[in-house]
């Protein structure tokens, strides 16, 4: 199943593990309100895990994914650099039934792809398993065997393609690499610069021969890392000039998991400022701190100040426990500011959780929190309500709205941020823009990064999952500019 950030971008499957008493020790308690994510097939039970022990913190497909490509290698990610003599087709198993499939294996940085020898049959279910055997480089292994599922649909023909950038837009499209609007200035000099796509991507092809960053005619050297998923982030050697151009490009040699490389080089600019100084804080939270009635398949929302670096974003760093008892859960992240736990199982009624962010949190000047943040809340019954539309600015089959209106949409209950598309379009034209939320994820706004043209048709797209997972919701209107 592709996926994309205008998808379901819970992938971090793996369990919540003990927090460990090294983090900081200061905690911050505010009131907050922010949002949640849909619901993962529980078919697979991962029992909590101590801190030194390698984990699973990423994978795809999903687990419990229908319509994945019959062409798509199988990857998983790791928390810690793991020993590639213990990765191999006895401990990194693909089955349909009880039958092994067989295929390569192969490691890069954190993460190992199960590389099919054929094509996997259409509409098959099949199992993936991390044997307990793979280790880390200490010699420390998995707790417990790691196995999902997912069912297979058809071949996959269609190109990735770059959804989002930092500095830059962050759209949910294809946007125009040549695009003159797409470039931003006084980006810190300290800043990494990040890449989105649309779906999970293989590792081998995410390095420094493939996403480069350029001062003029001078490569400027540094490191790339990738979440194994869908996040490659470029961090340079050393600061950056100040008031200088740059110019960063994520190559054709980019490949998603299906082979299928994106159609053309994808190039964006930016100018450079002063130094970032300003530590990353949390603004909101839903549920929001020591609220009652939370329902009890609620996902935790924790909304930043700023853009954090996705390498950050995880269950180390992002954590739920009832008393002293983790719970199993997993990890995804909007893109920019927003990050999503959700439990793998629904929560205990009438029962007292606690959230916390820790200092492990950096921004993409690689400035950790100063504090914990720790909120709690108490869970009430399930919340079975689909959201709906209650009203959208401009109102569909509005005329005369000015060229450079937001467009926005509100929703009867919060959106999860990690599962939402946006798209306005001009034809079959994709409009560049930014979009942001209120403090409760109902009201969802996008801003064109350009002045739309005067007295044309604009069609407005929305669609994404309720905050407790519960059902989808989209909707589509149209309006028209003015002059």
């Amino acid at each position: 199943m592709k996926r994309s950030i205008s998808v379901f971008l819970s992938v971090f499957f793996v369990a919540i593990m003990v927090i460990f008493t090294g983090c900081s020790s200061a905690t911050t308690t505010n009131t907050s309100s922010t949002t949640s994510s849909p619901t993962i097939s529980s078919s697979t039970t991962i029992p909590a895990q101590n801190f030194t022990s390698p984990m699973v913190t990423n994978f795809s497909p999903e687990n419990g994914a229908t319509g994945v490509p019959v062409n798509q290698s199988i990857s998983v990610t790791f928390t810690l650099a793991m020993n590639p003599s213990s990765i191999n087709t006895a401990t990194f198993i693909l089955m349909h039934g009880v039958t092994a499939v067989p295929g390569t294996v192969s490691y890069y940085g954190n993460t190992a792809i199960f590389i099919p020898q054929g094509d996997l049959s259409k509409d098959t279910d099949y199992s993936a398993t991390i044997d307990i055997a793979v280790a880390n480089m200490e010699g420390q292994h998995l707790q417990n065997d790691f196995t999902w599922t997912f069912t297979t649909g058809s071949i996959d023909t269609v190109d990735p393609y770059v959804v989002g950038t930092i500095p830059s837009f962050t759209s949910i499209f294809p946007v125009d690499p040549n695009n003159p609007f797409a470039s931003n200035s006084n980006v810190p000099v300290n800043d990494s610069i990040t890449a989105y796509f649309n779906e999970a991507m293989d590792p081998s092809t995410i390095n420094t021969n493939t996403f480069i960053l350029m001062q003029g005619t001078t490569p400027v050297a540094g490191t790339v890392k990738f979440d194994g998923y869908e996040t490659a982030v470029f961090t340079p050697a050393a600061i950056l000039s100040p008031n200088t151009a740059y110019t960063a490009t994520i190559t054709t040699g980019v490949k998603c998991l299906g082979g299928n490389s994106i159609a053309q080089n994808f190039v964006w600019s930016f100018t450079t400022g002063l130094s970032q100084t300003t530590a990353p804080i949390v603004v909101s939270t839903v549920p929001s701190n020591g609220v009652s009635g939370v329902p009890l398949n609620s996902s935790i929302t924790a909304k930043f100040s700023e853009a954090i670096n996705p390498m950050s974003i995880n269950v180390i760093t992002f954590t739920l426990t009832e008393g002293k008892t983790p719970v199993a859960g997993t990890v995804s992240f909007d893109g920019t500011n927003a990050a999503v736990f959700t439990p793998l199982n629904d929560l205990s009624s009438t029962t007292i959780y606690t959230a916390t962010v820790t200092t492990g949190v950096t921004d993409l000047a690689g400035i950790h929190m100063d504090n914990n943040y720790t909120w709690t809340f108490t869970t009430g019954q399930l919340d079975t309500i689909q959201p709906t539309v209650v009203s959208t600015n401009p109102k569909n089959g509005a005329v005369g709205v000015p060229t450079n209106s937001a467009v926005s949409i509100t929703f009867s209950k919060g959106l999860n941020p990690t599962t939402l598309t946006f798209t306005l379009k001009q034809g079959n034209n994709s409009i560049p823009g930014t979009i942001t939320y209120d403090p409760t994820f109902t009201v969802v706004t996008f801003t064109p990064g350009i002045n739309l043209s005067s007295n044309t048709p604009y069609t407005a797209s929305v669609s994404g999952w309720g905050l407790d997972g519960y059902s989808p919701v989209s909707t589509t209107y149209t309006f028209t500019t003015g002059p």
